[in-house]
């Protein structure tokens, strides 16, 4: 019970951390379990060399700019979307959106996790270079995200609630939507995926 109650007292910033260092242990226990037994003969490899690991582990990343997307654009237009669609949000994504915007120092560190894990030149895990590439290019929509919504918070709030206003939430809504549904049908496929811009400069940080 004291446990309990010591825990209670802890500021939410240092639960967090505390959380996502075990999350980090347990990660990276995981994929050298799973790296050794890839190595394993009759492990199915996809196309061009890309492994089944390769294509869960860059899913994953994809939440962080599905979140961002969802907490900047998602919540001022989707209340206007038919109820089904609405009802569906709310029973699968909604959950995962309200922590995280009640949260919001994860984002960083979980950004910062990516970083050190993959994106660093001295990585410890530095030869997936499909992991690699989705992880960076989400991390670039991101921050995409996070500067779209940033602007778009700063115009006034007549326009933003006006009919250009919400037309241009919609846009970059469904900007968001369609670049990260692209990126994870590609990383399911096994193959690279060809954002215009975005993905060149993820090409070009990896060739640096």
């Amino acid at each position: 019970m004291t446990k309990y109650i010591m825990l209670d007292t802890l500021p939410q910033w240092m639960l967090a951390i505390v959380i996502l260092f075990i999350l980090l242990l347990i990660t990276a226990v995981v994929y050298r379990i799973c790296i050794l037994a890839v190595s394993k003969p009759g492990v199915t490899i996809g196309r061009h060399g890309v492994t089944v690991i390769d294509r869960v582990g860059s899913i994953l990343p994809y939440g962080l700019p599905l979140l961002e997307g969802l907490q900047n654009f998602g919540q001022q237009i989707l209340p206007d979307y038919p109820f089904s669609i609405m009802s569906v949000y709310k029973k699968t994504l909604m959950p995962f959106v309200l922590f995280y915007v009640t949260h919001p120092a994860l984002a960083f560190i979980v950004f910062f996790v990516l970083y050190y894990l993959f994106v660093r030149a001295k990585s410890p895990i530095p030869d997936r270079p499909f992991i690699r590439f989705n992880v960076l290019q989400a991390i670039l929509l991101f921050l995409i995200n996070s500067l779209l919504g940033a602007t778009f918070r700063a115009l006034p709030i007549e326009f933003r609630m006006s009919l250009y206003g919400l037309m241009m939430c919609n846009t970059l809504f469904w900007f968001v939507l369609s670049t990260i549904s692209y990126s994870i049908l590609k990383a399911l496929e096994g193959k690279y995926s060809k954002i215009p811009v975005i993905s060149q400069a993820v090409r070009i940080q990896i060739d640096n």
